[in-house]
């Protein structure tokens, strides 16, 4: 049954996109998502587009009017996409990363578990998603950002005294915000997340989202995948 799904979206999906080109939503995250043009996972999605000869275009906005344009159907998709602020009855593709939090902290204050940060003021960054054991903490004092250049500033400042951000973007924010004497232990990871892409739940939000899931799994299998986004500037 499911391959007949497969030969059937595969059938069908031009005639989807050739009217005009799928829209895909996202929004800034250092290194990730850069601009329409620059990021990694523009990268990606532009390596899927390729692929699959389709003409997709991507917009970005802010983090909350992507998940509002995607919710009042105004998109086809958004990515990158998580458990925590996407609807249940979406169309989702398989996962194509892993968003890894780590804290950040002032060199020789290390800070490891949600624990230690009880009692302390943590940065976060303004509807970004976080792991609900974390953001439930009554006994952390929390402090929230537009984005995440600005957390690094105000932890060099001391400010703040830790900052929770996925270590790849927090590490491209860290660079960019000219702060120094930051750190934070890669073998202490706070939480991980599925990443993946999130479609309309329609017939064709289904379809599409299983031929993205094919391609994704098919850049898993040849190693393109790693690649794409192991990309650096």
């Amino acid at each position: 049954m499911q391959i007949i799904r497969y030969v059937f979206a595969a059938l069908l999906f031009p005639f989807f996109v050739s009217a005009k080109p799928l829209v895909l939503a996202t929004f800034p995250i250092p290194l990730m998502v850069e601009n329409t043009e620059k990021g990694l996972f523009i990268n990606l999605t532009k390596e899927i587009a390729k692929r699959n000869n389709r003409d997709i275009s991507i917009v970005v906005y802010p983090t909350g009017k992507t998940l509002l344009e995607f919710s009042n159907n105004k998109v086809d998709g958004i990515f990158p996409a998580l458990d925590v602020y996407v609807p249940k009855l979406s169309a989702r593709t398989a996962p194509f990363y892993y968003k890894t939090d780590y804290i950040f902290y002032k060199k020789n204050h290390p800070f490891k578990t949600i624990k230690d940060l009880e009692g302390r003021k943590v940065g976060l960054t303004f509807r970004y998603p976080y792991a609900q054991e974390l953001v439930q903490n009554k006994k952390i004092k929390f402090e929230f950002a537009a984005d995440d250049v600005l957390n690094m500033k105000k932890l060099g400042r001391g400010t703040i005294d830790a900052f929770v951000v996925e270590q790849r973007s927090g590490l491209k924010a860290l660079q960019l915000s000219g702060e120094k004497d930051i750190e934070f232990d890669k073998d202490k990871p706070l939480s991980q997340q599925v990443v993946f892409y999130a479609f309309q739940n329609t017939e064709e939000g289904k379809m599409l989202a299983e031929i993205f899931s094919k391609t994704i799994e098919s850049m898993k299998k040849d190693g393109s995948l790693s690649r794409v986004l192991a990309e650096t500037e």
